[in-house]
């Protein structure tokens, strides 16, 4: 009888003992999991910063040459043809032509300094993001390539991280320049709605558009995904041959209103 109490105590023990080394090696494996899963979570947000990071310096970049390509091109076509036309205005000594040679130089000087203002990286900082969208736009209408549209509802947008605005300003110019080199439009306009902190900015062209199936996982379209994925927005393209393109980018807009 006493063997046999020895025996059932022995079993107790030895059964508590295997529930406690399977308990011990359950949380182990927990822990392990847990940790792995840490790891997993850190690495994926080590490359959500890298990938925001390089997207804000590429797009520094980007809009630096764009801005070095416009300003290269307004010396030459621009001010070089206002400096021209004053020498030989300036070289009739009528005074009728003295007067006009002075109003030219007016006009030069601020041509010149509309220019400088936009080398200065400040500029891109400073600016509110309605007058750059104005201003991208009335470059096009000057250049008197095609007509133009502008339209605004809802508050004033105030950007708080100046990063969201510096690749939403990328973006702008990144699709204008594709309307303007590939779609042969007549009209380009750019719609923007800020409610309820939520921001929508349209870019819609009439022009020649193009076929979704076909050009759905070319560069430019995975560039523009991404550069909208990595300020926390979304992207909607569309686009049929002959319909022109319209292009949609909502995100939450992080103003203090």
């Amino acid at each position: 009888m006493i063997e046999d109490d020895s025996l059932q105590t022995f079993f107790a023990i030895l059964t508590g003992v295997v529930l406690m080394v399977i308990m011990a090696a359950f949380i182990i494996a927990i822990v392990i999991v847990h940790r792995q899963r840490q790891i997993k979570n850190r690495h994926k947000i080590q490359i959500i910063k890298a990938d925001f990071k390089n997207t804000i310096l590429n797009a520094e970049k980007e809009i630096r040459e764009h801005t070095l390509q416009y300003v290269s091109q307004e010396l030459h076509d621009n001010i070089g043809q206002l400096l021209s036309l004053t020498k030989l205005v300036l070289n009739n000594p009528d005074p009728a032509s003295v007067y006009e040679g002075k109003k030219l130089i007016n006009q030069i000087i601020k041509e010149v300094r509309s220019l400088s203002r936009s080398i200065n990286k400040d500029y891109i900082n400073d600016v509110k993001f309605e007058e750059f969208l104005e201003e991208e736009l009335g470059k096009i209408q000057k250049s008197g390539f095609c007509e133009v549209s502008f339209q605004k509802e809802g508050n004033p947008i105030v950007f708080v991280e100046s990063d969201k605005k510096l690749v939403l300003i990328r973006l702008v110019q990144e699709c204008l320049n594709n309307a303007i080199k590939h779609a042969s439009p007549t009209l380009i306009s750019i719609t923007i709605i800020n409610k309820e902190n939520r921001l929508i900015l349209g870019i819609k062209d009439d022009g020649d558009g193009f076929d979704m199936t076909t050009v759905s996982q070319g560069l430019g379209l995975r560039n523009i995904h991404s550069r909208v994925e990595a300020i926390g927005g979304k992207v909607k393209i569309d686009s049929s041959i002959g319909k022109g393109t319209e292009i949609e980018i909502e995100l939450e807009n992080d103003e203090h209103n």
